[in-house]
């Protein structure tokens, strides 16, 4: 199997503190800035089908808009209701300057 990465932007297009949602395949990736290390894991809340790039982003941790789930954007963790099913997560690498994340499979 071949893995994909998938240029998405320039490192310093993400202030810290800054997420952005990226429609990558069937699943929208939300992209953030977590004091200065990128991270991705998938946009759509784990307990409703809500946009989490829509929610509020605190420290490391992202809250759904529409029931109050928070989700940890280091692991993916679900750790407040109602959401109990982790988040899928993305790799990322920088090169060059560049945000690469590995497409999935």
């Amino acid at each position: 199997m071949t893995t994909v990465w998938l240029d998405v932007g320039a490192d310093t297009d993400l202030e810290p503190g800054d997420m952005k949602r990226l429609d990558i395949g069937r699943e929208p990736v939300l992209l953030a800035n977590v004091a200065g290390t990128i991270v991705a894991v998938a946009d759509t809340c784990t307990h409703e089908d809500a946009s989490l790039s829509g929610g509020a982003f605190d420290g490391i941790f992202v809250r759904c808009p529409l029931h109050g789930s928070r989700f940890c954007l280091l692991d993916g963790k679900a750790v407040d209701d109602p959401a109990e099913i982790d988040l899928e997560i993305f790799s990322i690498r920088i090169e060059h300057g560049r945000v690469l994340i590995q497409l999935p499979s």
